[in-house]
C-alpha cells in the first residue's frame, strides 16, 4: 500500500458532528483504514490535532490499535506552529513504514505489526531517517533495528 501524503491538498467538509463523524467514517475506504486518518480543528486561539476516530476503546491493552493516525496528527500539529521540515520528516517515516509493510492488521492481515511495533518503527526512522535497511527479524520480536 502507499500512501502519497501531500499536506496541501487537504479537503474540508463543514457538518455538524453527528454527519461529520458518518462521513469520516466512509470516507476512511478510499485510503484503506480510518487508522491512516489525521485530524485538526483549528480555531482563532486554540487548535485540536487528533486522529478522525477519536479514541478506540475497545482496543485498549491489546496493542492492535493503527498508530499512524494519531503520528500524523502529530505531523500536522508541527506544521501549524511553523516547524515545517519537523513535519516533513515525521510524514517521510510514516510513509516509509508503508512502504515496507510496517502496519497494523487493519491495513495488511497477512503480515501485520503491533501498535509498538508499528509506533517503535517510526520512532526509529524519524531519528534514523537516513540509513535504508531495516532488520525485520528485530522488528518481530519488539525492536527495530536500523542498518
Amino acid at each position: 500500500m502507499q500512501l502519497i501524503l501531500n499536506p496541501k491538498q487537504f479537503d474540508v467538509i463543514l457538518t455538524e458532528n453527528l454527519f461529520g463523524d458518518i462521513l469520516s467514517d466512509e470516507a476512511s475506504v478510499i485510503g484503506g483504514s480510518i487508522g491512516l486518518l489525521a485530524s485538526a480543528s483549528i480555531g482563532a486561539q486554540n487548535a485540536l490535532f487528533e486522529p478522525i476516530h477519536g479514541s478506540f476503546p475497545q482496543a485498549t491493552g491489546k496493542d492492535i490499535a493503527n498508530p499512524i493516525a494519531s503520528i500524523l496528527s502529530a505531523a500536522m500539529l508541527l506544521e501549524h506552529v511553523g516547524l515545517l521540515e519537523e513535519a516533513k520528516v515525521v510524514e517521510n517515516a510514516v510513509q516509509k513504514s508503508l512502504d515496507l509493510g510496517i502496519t497494523t492488521e487493519d491495513i495488511n492481515t497477512k503480515r501485520s505489526f503491533s501498535t509498538s511495533k508499528v509506533g517503535d518503527f517510526i520512532a526509529d526512522y524519524i531519528q534514523h531517517q537516513y540509513d535504508s535497511d531495516v532488520n525485520f527479524q528485530n522488528i518481530h520480536v519488539g525492536q527495530s533495528t536500523i542498518i
